[in-house]
């Protein structure tokens, strides 16, 4: 993958993160840091996927989303959920879900069941990213 590529898809979901942080009336001081968590989650899965697969690099990613989220939380005095979701949404399996509707309607009800197992996957991958590094920031407040 080229530099242009990859500065290419930071930006877009630099964008995107930022685009549903303005829809989630995020206050504008956070809005900058929002899109940054969600561009670096993506960054990170797409440094991933081609090592490990698409449900690893999706759990590695919602665990970068939520340790940058806690972290900046912490110094902007600021819910992680306020940077945590807005971060995710690069993350979140939409065209899988399209897809697996799409199939259906055509009565490929075997490559609809496959996308369906493969969003609840990625979707739990998402999930158990997020959870695990808040529990262990919680872990660590005690």
């Amino acid at each position: 993958m080229s530099f242009l590529d990859i500065s290419r898809q930071f930006m877009a979901a630099f964008l995107a993160s930022g685009g549903f942080s303005i829809l989630f009336n995020l206050s504008a001081k956070h809005l900058f840091f929002a899109s940054l968590v969600g561009a670096m989650g993506w960054l990170g899965y797409q440094f991933v996927v081609p090592i490990s697969g698409s449900i690893m690099a999706t759990f590695l990613a919602a665990a970068i989303v939520s340790l940058l989220a806690e972290v900046l939380s912490r110094i902007l005095k600021t819910p992680a959920s306020t940077l945590t979701v807005p971060g995710i949404i690069p993350l979140v399996p939409g065209m899988r879900v399209y897809r697996s509707m799409e199939y259906f309607l055509h009565g490929n009800n075997v490559n609809g069941l496959d996308e369906v197992a493969m969003t609840l996957l990625v979707s739990g991958a998402i999930a158990l990213g997020i959870a695990v590094v808040g529990s262990l920031f919680r872990l660590k407040k005690r």
